[in-house]
């Protein structure tokens, strides 16, 4: 029940079902009576695994939260490890791509005022 409402809740937006199945493997590896164990992975990870925090008190939590890396690897959300290079790719193509165009446009006037000249 807690699953279905997080994932329809959070995932009603959601328009590509690649990304609706990216959430509901989430919602399922997180919301599941396993997760009360001790030593359950959050996130599996080779590099970086996430567990579950240990104990009960706000004190134990607040320690594990505390102890989180201040950057979130990409396996955190079902990425792989190498996302945020992917996407700086992507961008660093676009951006020569778009330097080509602008580069273009300024040949084209400078040929149009030298023949006007």
């Amino acid at each position: 029940m807690m699953q279905t409402l997080i994932t329809e809740t959070y995932g009603g937006k959601i328009d590509d079902e690649g990304d609706f199945s990216q959430l509901r493997g989430i919602v399922e590896r997180i919301f599941t009576p396993a997760a009360f164990e001790n030593d359950y992975k959050l996130v599996e990870s080779s590099e970086e695994p996430l567990y579950v925090p240990q104990g009960t008190q706000m004190k134990q939590f607040m320690e594990w939260v505390n102890e989180l890396p201040e950057r979130e690897p990409p396996t955190y959300l079902g990425l792989p490890a190498n996302a945020e290079k992917l996407l700086l790719v992507g961008h660093g193509k676009g951006m020569i791509k778009n330097l080509g165009t602008v580069m273009g446009m300024l040949e084209d006037g400078e040929k149009v005022m030298s023949e006007a000249a």
